[in-house]
């Protein structure tokens, strides 16, 4: 049984070790957080992932899969080592590569001859070259192989995503570490496309720039949509149908990418740009677009009420996203703090949210039911697209707001039904901004 290491053991780790053992290989996976390493050996993940518990518990169960805090024993009888951090990013969407390159120090004494390095981690260009730098000048002797493959996880889906790869690309500088790692990967049953490291590096800023751009095109159209009285969600599904736009494009009107995967890789090429002395400014303006549209929140609710102080609003999710337990980098969390400069006060519900991230939060008051935290609201605003959501008794939630004003960024509920319900219903892109009723 071919044995891997993986090293990083957070979203993408955890789900990078799961599915390799679900695949038949022996994993063991190390991470430097005792606490966390001591939940996953009990089959517990590190956040909330559908079915990733189940995996996990199932590996650990079959002997195929394991976890522990050291470095030695992951890399003992191994020479396939994965570096799978879900690399961290300040508040600015910088990234921060010293665990990176923590890692190539640690690993390096333990190296077996002919090890091969494949590192996911989103890093930015040129970063596995000085992964490799560091390695030598730790363990000048050592003979190995590094590889990149650009991971396109996604909260929610992470399990199919990682089994079935929507961005099949691997970058190496020798054809023998390329036929190495794509026959490593010869599990997922598809074809890989091969390039050098830096291409294959810069691949993974070039898709997140590109679907970044995408979605702050969709929200300009859907706001200017508001303000002419079109429906940029039916636009959205017209233009999917032109061929050269293609049935998937992140087109439809809503809130603003949150820091994190997109901003992270915007960041990374307008550095490039700033080194080079190249002007960015497409993806300034995307920048630019970006950071104003989650402010729609708080502009919208400022035409509907006038000044925001003593308002009270009530938040249905606040995750990163739907199917996850993390707060960090929530544009949820961005918008509360909006709207509480301003003055408002805010109660908030999600069904998966960390309660221990939870803690660290005072700017708002969470509740353990959606309707506790509606009652006596002025207005609710839908945030993160919990499939539950759907099911709620609107009726109900009426007729304990103080004022049935309903906003919906996700643009998912029934606005006909819910205007049935005696609800002021508004959406982004919907061209509904200029056809406010009295309230």
């Amino acid at each position: 049984m071919r044995k891997v290491c993986v090293i990083g053991i957070w979203h993408q780790g955890a789900v990078g070790a799961a599915c390799l053992a679900d695949l038949g290989y022996l994993v063991i996976g190390v991470d430097n957080n005792k606490d966390r390493v001591e939940r996953l050996n009990e089959g517990r993940a590190p956040l909330y992932e559908p079915g990733l518990d189940d995996l996990i518990a199932k590996g650990i169960s079959s002997g195929r899969l394991s976890f522990t805090n050291s470095i030695s024993e992951g890399l003992a009888n191994t020479r396939d080592i994965l570096v799978m951090f879900d690399t961290p990013v300040d508040e600015n969407d910088d990234v921060n590569l010293t665990e990176i390159f923590l890692t190539a120090r640690e690993i390096a004494p333990y190296l077996q001859p002919k090890s091969t390095i494949l590192i996911t981690a989103q890093v930015p260009v040129g970063t596995c070259d000085q992964f490799s730098q560091v390695i030598r000048q730790t363990n000048p002797k050592v003979d190995f192989g590094i590889a990149y493959s650009p991971e396109n996880l996604r909260l929610g889906q992470a399990i199919e995503r990682f089994k079935h790869p929507s961005l099949p690309v691997i970058g190496a500088n020798d054809s023998k570490t390329l036929d190495h790692v794509e026959e490593m990967l010869s599990v997922f049953h598809t074809p890989w496309f091969r390039t050098n490291i830096r291409t294959a590096e810069m691949t993974k800023h070039a898709l997140n720039a590109f679907l970044a751009i995408s979605v702050c095109f969709g929200n300009e159209l859907g706001n200017l949509c508001d303000e002419v009285g079109a429906d940029a969600q039916q636009i959205a599904t017209a233009l999917r149908l032109e061929p050269r736009i293609g049935a998937k494009a992140m087109l439809f009107p809503g809130l603003g990418f949150s820091g994190g995967t997109l901003a992270r890789d915007m960041r990374t090429l307008k550095h490039i740009g700033e080194r080079s002395g190249y002007e960015t400014y497409l993806i300034d303006g995307a920048w630019k677009t970006n950071e104003r549209q989650n402010q729609i929140v708080r502009r919208k609710l400022q035409k509907i009420f006038g000044a925001l102080k003593g308002i009270q609003i009530g938040v249905l999710g606040l995750t990163y996203k739907p199917d996850t337990s993390t707060l960090r980098r929530s544009a949820a969390i961005e918008i509360i703090r909006d709207l509480v400069s301003f003055g408002a006060v805010v109660k908030a519900y999600d069904p998966k949210a960390d309660r221990e991230e939870l803690k660290q939060h005072s700017e708002f008051q969470f509740y353990e039911d959606a309707y506790l935290a509606a009652e006596g609201c002025d207005v609710l605003v839908l945030i993160t697209p919990w499939a539950e959501f759907r099911t709620i008794d609107y009726e109900r939630i009426r007729t304990c707001m103080a004022r049935p004003v309903l906003f919906d960024t996700q643009n998912m509920l029934d606005s006909d039904y819910l205007r049935t319900c005696g609800f002021n219903y508004f959406g982004i892109g919907r061209g509904t901004v200029n056809k406010l009723e009295e309230i």
